[in-house]
């Protein structure tokens, strides 16, 4: 048993056997993932937060010490202290968000292997990686229909059979994701036009490049997650949307609850 993936292949087999939809087991295992790191990812969300709270003063920093970079960096460190922040926490999300696509995807594929859609698999390596219960015999096939779309095509095979109904989900939920990307990576950026500000007045390289490669971030993380999307299967892509909105609704909540405090 593989310690990695088994818990991600027994939580869609069981998810799959509750609801009888391997797409909607997608759907709660993503939302099950996101409660169980709830604990490991709220302190990195709210640190983010303070971070993005205290952008003004950091901008302040820089105009006060302009080319002096150790000052300023030392003035970054002490203001970071005296709010309780950690500058590096803000990866956490990021890191386990990575990590958790990477098992889920090993973990699909596999789920998936031999559900007779070409691609390889035995009955006996996934057995391996289930408790007694969910053990499955031969003859055994996911439903992989989700409104209408094989879940384990990707938009691209789907697109290559020609423009049909059957291509609403795939872009949907294609879109949907850069989109999605786009909004979360928004809310926890810094106010663009304060980013252009400062640089009209530090008139620094460094902050000049730095205040580019935010925005650049911006548009480029969306538009690769759509290029990299194109190729995934679609219940990669469903993962994938349902953590987007799961994590701008993180995000929100910890946006609403640091404006309530004092």
């Amino acid at each position: 048993m593989n310690l990695f993936i088994a818990p991600f292949v027994n939580a869609l087999f069981g998810c799959y056997y509750l609801v009888g939809n391997f797409g909607w087991a997608i759907v709660l295992v993503t939302v099950a993932l996101k409660l169980v790191l709830l604990p490991l990812i709220w302190p990195s969300l709210k640190s983010a937060n303070k971070t993005r709270e205290i952008q003004p003063k950091l901008n302040k920093l820089k105009e006060k010490y302009g080319s002096d970079k150790q000052g300023l960096a030392k003035a970054q460190m002490e203001l970071y202290k005296a709010e309780g922040i950690n500058p590096l926490s803000g990866c956490l999300p990021q890191i386990l968000q990575i990590v958790v696509l990477l098992l889920f995807f090993s973990a699909f594929n596999l789920v998936t292997g031999f559900s007779g859609n070409g691609q390889k698999g035995s009955i006996n390596e996934i057995n391996a990686q289930l408790i007694p219960s969910f053990k499955i015999s031969e003859g055994f096939n996911f439903n992989l229909n989700y409104f209408g779309s094989d879940l384990a095509l990707s938009p691209a095979k789907v697109f290559s059979k020609g423009i049909t109904a059957d291509l609403i989900l795939p872009l949907v939920l294609l879109l949907g994701s850069g989109i999605l990307q786009f909004f979360s990576a928004k809310i926890m950026m810094p106010n663009p036009k304060v980013d252009e500000k400062i640089v009209e007045k530090t008139k620094d390289k460094e902050d000049d490049m730095m205040a580019a490669m935010r925005t650049q971030s911006l548009y480029m993380m969306p538009a690769m997650t759509i290029f990299i999307g194109w190729n995934f299967s679609m219940g990669l892509l469903l993962y994938w949307f349902a953590n987007s909105v799961l994590m701008i609704g993180q995000q929100v909540l910890v946006n609403k609850i640091s404006k309530k405090k004092p």
